[in-house]
């Protein structure tokens, strides 16, 4: 009935009209396609030009020939024989299990066996046009103006928003009409609205109003557990805020001719092969999961939420970290072992000729891999705790007195108790990583074959490529090789899709308030979301808010949930007031490169930090996310949006931003492209680095200087003793 309705909306669209556009198309099999297939000869009937994507273990699309209809034939791992397994295995299921009040439950754990094999499949025909760099290349020279996928495949919507097209869906249900539900936020209630698939009418007695409850419950959790591993799939393909500053220098370095490679493990979040660029990718095999790396991230979340390093809570919250970081320890250990260890790879890499290593220190071993390649590396990062790597491995001065340790919220101004605060954050935090990295250090020495330490060879790194600015950090010293390249990724803004910028245009002159909290907090509680909604719904601004869970019960009308927003795009529209962050570098810099002040929702890692310094440079306004009320996010916003001096603060920062003599992006190229050029920049290290500990604070010269004192002094009080005997022998002797 839907596709129906949707090929009446288009006939009615198009009636009379030549518009001669470009359609691409992400079909489903079986009778599905009979539905799309009507959708397409009218298109070509109305003069349009289509293409569909097709993999190549198609079992019911036949490829035709026509002058305005394509067939982009992807290669995928799988033959025909396989989806016909599938679908075969998919109908059994169904007529042995088929569901019921009394048979549901093992209705849906015979399915999840069917439903993975079909998530495999998916997988493969994702990968097939996601991965295929030739392929999305020449999507992208289509000019395509909309994309119509049937949604029973994922990954349509992915191709879209990398292609920055519309995308429209063509379906007849989702299970408990799930994906309308969450997805597409259409009302289903319950109590008069049948469940698909519950063979229910809407005149229902009360017993079989309370089997349509129990069937949307447990239809949504079937669905939720099933399709759960997507999220990190789709997280994967859009987002990843270390791989993202990467990624957009790898970018520039291909567009200027460099050949690139990427080391990845064999299983991560967010790093895949980008099909906008031709990157070449070497994996590294490891036997953790994604999963593993999802129960990392949420248990360092849970751990800042639950233990926010405060003077009292310091200790116990570095305790709990301790055990965090034993958990990235042997993950880390394994990416090491997986390159360093894998002679085939390394002669592989040997023979490439790389003239630089480009690295992210928070991952470590990519310097030996460097020396063992005998190659210059260069690193790229936003801070380190209290600024240890820096400090201990860098050389860079960093006086506890007005240089406030990273993760200590504190600013340069700081108060005497202040003082006491930062100098024992320096020393706990100190103590915390390099008791991590005594483990390193072992193994460092193994690896080269001679003793030495972790930060001794992370410090022979030739350039530091600083992921922040002036405009973001108080005035400290820095070294040569310590270079700003802070908002290298924020671009000026793109055209927002046709509907979002409806959206933003209906808010009138009040504008809009954009609300993310970043690629990693995937949810929150439905309290805590409909506390947040309550507030967003009493401020006169329209918002548009990055949220995938459970729709809040007091969402108001001028909120509009997104699963993925352009948030450049957003921050970079006229209409744009305030943006509420998690404090991300990212996107502060995204706010600062466009002028917006900020409402800060800190939870983890540098996030309290960061809004820390956009609090003191008058940008921004702090509200604690454990204990915030709705009152309080509402004063925060109206303060924010009502008072001058944030909105002018914000510009200030944006103007300090953009008076730069060279580009963040172009600056960091340069330095990379000087180190290839010059195979290294020793000119710039300081000599600290071949200083002992003792030789570097001078204590070798203060303990000389002051055995100098203390000989003098000792000979300067003999020699006076000496005199002063004399002179009394001889006073005796005259008495005498």
């Amino acid at each position: 009935m839907l596709s129906k309705v949707l090929l009446w909306s288009l006939q009615m669209s198009l009636l009379g009209i030549s518009l001669g556009g470009n359609v691409l198309i992400w079909p489903m099999e079986g009778s599905h396609w009979l539905n799309i297939k009507t959708i397409i000869d009218e298109l070509l009937r109305k003069e349009h030009n289509v293409t569909v994507l097709l993999a190549s273990g198609a079992l019911y699309i036949t490829p035709s020939i026509s002058p305005s209809l394509t067939f982009e034939i992807y290669p995928v791992p799988f033959d025909k024989e396989k989806i016909d397994s599938v679908i075969k295995d998919f109908v059994l299921t169904w007529l042995e299990n088929r569901p019921s009040p009394s048979t549901i439950w093992k209705f849906y754990v015979e399915m999840a066996k069917v439903i993975e094999e079909f998530h495999i499949v998916s997988r493969g025909i994702c990968d097939g046009v996601l991965k295929n760099e030739k392929l999305m290349a020449k999507l992208k020279k289509g000019k395509f103006e909309v994309l119509l996928s049937d949604p029973v495949f994922p990954c349509g919507d992915l191709v879209a928003l990398k292609l920055g097209i519309p995308f429209m869906y063509s379906l007849r249900f989702s299970p408990a009409s799930t994906v309308e539900k969450h997805c597409g936020k259409v009302p289903f209630p319950p109590s008069y609205v049948p469940a698909i698939l519950s063979e229910l009418t809407d005149q229902m007695s009360f017993t079989d109003r309370v089997r349509n409850f129990i069937s949307y419950q447990m239809q949504d959790y079937m669905f939720e557990t099933l399709w759960k591993s997507w999220d990190s799939y789709y997280s994967e393909a859009l987002d990843g805020s270390h791989w993202l500053n990467i990624k957009t220098l790898l970018e520039e370095l291909i567009r200027r001719n460099h050949s690139v490679t990427v080391l990845a493990s064999s299983e991560t979040l967010f790093i895949n092969s980008s099909p906008d660029a031709f990157v070449h990718f070497e994996e590294i095999p490891v036997s953790f999961t994604k999963s593993n790396i999802d129960e990392m991230i949420e248990h360092m979340i849970a751990l800042w939420l639950d233990h926010r390093p405060t003077p009292l809570t310091m200790w116990t919250f570095y305790k709990e970290l301790g055990k965090l970081l034993e958990t990235f320890y042997q993950i880390n250990i394994e990416l090491c072992d997986g390159v360093l260890n894998n002679p085939t790879l390394m002669a592989r890499l040997q023979n490439r000729g790389f003239d630089v290593l480009i690295v992210d220190p928070v991952t470590i071993c990519g310097d030996l891999v460097a020396l063992k390649l005998g190659i210059p590396f260069v690193y790229t990062l936003r801070f380190s705790p209290a600024f240890t790597v820096e400090r201990h491995c860098g050389k860079i001065p960093a006086p506890v007195s007005y240089v406030p340790a990273a993760l200590s919220e504190l600013t340069d101004q700081m108060s005497f108790g202040e003082r006491v605060k930062n100098t024992i954050s320096y020393y706990l935090q100190d103590y915390i990583f390099q008791s991590y990295w005594g483990r390193w250090n072992s193994y460092y020495s193994r690896v080269l074959g001679r003793p030495t330490t972790l930060c001794e060879t992370m410090g022979k790194a030739e350039i530091w490529l600083m992921r922040t600015y002036w405009d973001f950090e108080f005035p400290r010293p820095y070294l040569p090789n310590f270079e700003f390249v802070g908002g290298l990724h924020c671009k000026p803004a793109k055209p927002l899709p046709k509907e979002m910028e409806e959206f933003v245009q209906s808010s009138g002159e009040h504008g809009v308030v954009v609300f993310s909290l970043g690629s990693m907090v995937k949810n929150l509680t439905e309290e805590k979301a409909c506390l947040i909604a309550s507030a967003l719904a009493q401020i006169p601004q329209k918002v548009l808010w990055r949220y995938k869970g459970k729709t809040p019960a007091t969402l108001g009308s001028n909120t509009r949930l997104f699963d993925w927003i352009p948030q450049n795009d957003l921050l970079g529209h006229p209409k744009t007031r305030a943006f509420i962050t998690h404090g991300g570098t990212n996107g502060i810099y995204e706010a600062i490169y466009h002028g917006i002040p900020m409402v800060g929702l800190p939870m983890f890692a540098d996030q309290p930090d960061n809004i820390a310094h956009m609090k003191a440079k008058g940008a921004a306004v702090e509200v604690d996310m454990n204990t915030m009320t709705s009152v309080d996010l509402l004063n925060a916003l109206r303060t924010v949006i009502n008072v001058p001096s944030y909105k002018e603060n914000a510009m200030r920062l944006s103007r300090i931003h953009h008076d730069q003599p060279v580009k963040p992006l172009d600056r960091a190229v340069f330095w990379i492209e000087f180190v290839m050029r010059h195979k290294g920049a020793k000119h710039l290290r300081v000599a600290a680095h071949d200083l002992s500990w003792f030789q570097y604070h001078s204590l070798d010269v203060i303990g000389f200087l002051l055995a100098c004192m203390a000989s003098a002094v000792f000979l300067v009080a003999k020699s006076c003793l000496f005199v002063f005997q004399k002179f009394v022998k001889t006073g005796k002797k005259k008495r005498d």
